[in-house]
C-alpha cells in the first residue's frame, strides 16, 4: 500500500481559519489625535479613548487568510470500510466506516506539540485560500469542512 499526501515536507501552505472580523474605527471626539487641548493650552489625554485613538469594533465571524507555513510534519489516518466485522462473537468490534485524513504540522507553529493543521484547511497560493474564504463566508459555512 501506497500512500501520497497533498503537500509534501517544505512545501509554503496558506491556511485558512474562522475569525471575528474587527475594524479600528478613530475616536470621534478626538478624531484620533489621542490629545485635548483646553483652552487654557494644556493638553490632557482625550476622556472618551483614554489616549488611544480609537477602538476596534468586533463583528461576526468569518474566513480568513493567515500567515503563510512551511509543512513539516505529515500524519496520515485511514481505515478500511467493513460492513460486518471480525466475528459477531467480539462485541468490541463491530462494522468499521472507512475514511482518510491528512493533517499536518507547521515549522512556525510547532512539530511535536504544536497545532495540528487539518488538510481541508490548508492551501497552495494565498488566491486559493481567499478564493475558499470567499466561498465560505457567502455560504455562511462553520467548521473546517
Amino acid at each position: 500500500m501506497k500512500f501520497e499526501s497533498k503537500y509534501n515536507f517544505g512545501d509554503v501552505v496558506y491556511p485558512i481559519r474562522q475569525k471575528v472580523l474587527k475594524t479600528w474605527e478613530l475616536c470621534p471626539f478626538c478624531e484620533g489625535e489621542k490629545w485635548i487641548i483646553g483652552k487654557n493650552g494644556q493638553k490632557k489625554l482625550c476622556p472618551d479613548c483614554s489616549g488611544l485613538a480609537g477602538r476596534y469594533i468586533y463583528g461576526k465571524q468569518a474566513w480568513q487568510v493567515e500567515d503563510p507555513l512551511t509543512i513539516a510534519e505529515i500524519r496520515i489516518k485511514t481505515r478500511a470500510e467493513d460492513p460486518v466485522g471480525i466475528d459477531p462473537t467480539f462485541d468490541n468490534y463491530g462494522p468499521q466506516e472507512g475514511f482518510y485524513e491528512e493533517k499536518y504540522m507547521c515549522k512556525e507553529t510547532g512539530v511535536g506539540s504544536g497545532t495540528v493543521h487539518d488538510g481541508s484547511t490548508l492551501w497552495p497560493s494565498k488566491e486559493e485560500a481567499q478564493a475558499e474564504c470567499d466561498r465560505r463566508n457567502k455560504e455562511g459555512k462553520d467548521g473546517d469542512n
